[in-house]
Formats: C-alpha cells, sequence, structure tokens
C-alpha cells in the first residue's frame, strides 16, 4: 500500500501513550490532513482530532512525546483523542427465528 501512494511522508499512528501500533498515514502537508494508508483507524484524520506527537529518537531506539499540536516533517507518530476509537464493532443481524 505504501508503495502505491505518491505521498513523501508517512506517520503511524498508535493507539494511546504506550506506542501500540495502529495504522500508518500518508501526510500532506498542503491540507495536513492524514489519509489511512494501512491499519485501523479512521480513514482521515485531520489536526484537530490530533492528541499527542511523537518524534522517533533513533540513538534510543524509542518515540518521544513532543510539546507541539503542530504537524510537520519532523514528527513521526501521533495519537488521537480517545473517544474517536470506534468502542463497538457492528454486529452482524441476527437471523430470524421460525415464524410459528
Amino acid at each position: 500500500e505504501v508503495e502505491k501512494s505518491k505521498s513523501n511522508h508517512y506517520l503511524i499512528l498508535f493507539r494511546d501513550n504506550s506506542c501500540q501500533f495502529r495504522a500508518v498515514y500518508a501526510f500532506s502537508p498542503d491540507s495536513e490532513d492524514m489519509h489511512r494508508v494501512a491499519g485501523v483507524g479512521p480513514r482521515v484524520i485531520t489536526k484537530n482530532m490530533i492528541e499527542t506527537i511523537y518524534k522517533y529518537n533513533s540513538d534510543r531506539k524509542q518515540f518521544t512525546q513532543i510539546p507541539s499540536k503542530t504537524l510537520s516533517a519532523s514528527v513521526d507518530a501521533v495519537t488521537i483523542q480517545g473517544h474517536l476509537w470506534q468502542t463497538k464493532r457492528p454486529g452482524t443481524p441476527k437471523k430470524p427465528g421460525p415464524s410459528k
């Protein structure tokens, strides 16, 4: 999916501050929107949905939270606000029982 994308910058979506991977997004600096390329999460993430921003520290081999709300080329990962995660999956409709 990444090879099909024309984006030059990708961001990782984490579930929360435990840095649990959820998806990869293509980042468009013009619109500041992120479009899901692969994984689980909203199809599009806008800057208003972002809760935390992370930068990858290659020396420590870990992601470090940065005190910013602005997306840029130096951002490597984000989390979104908790209420944006779908809590329940829609179930399959039950078959009607036999009629009497």
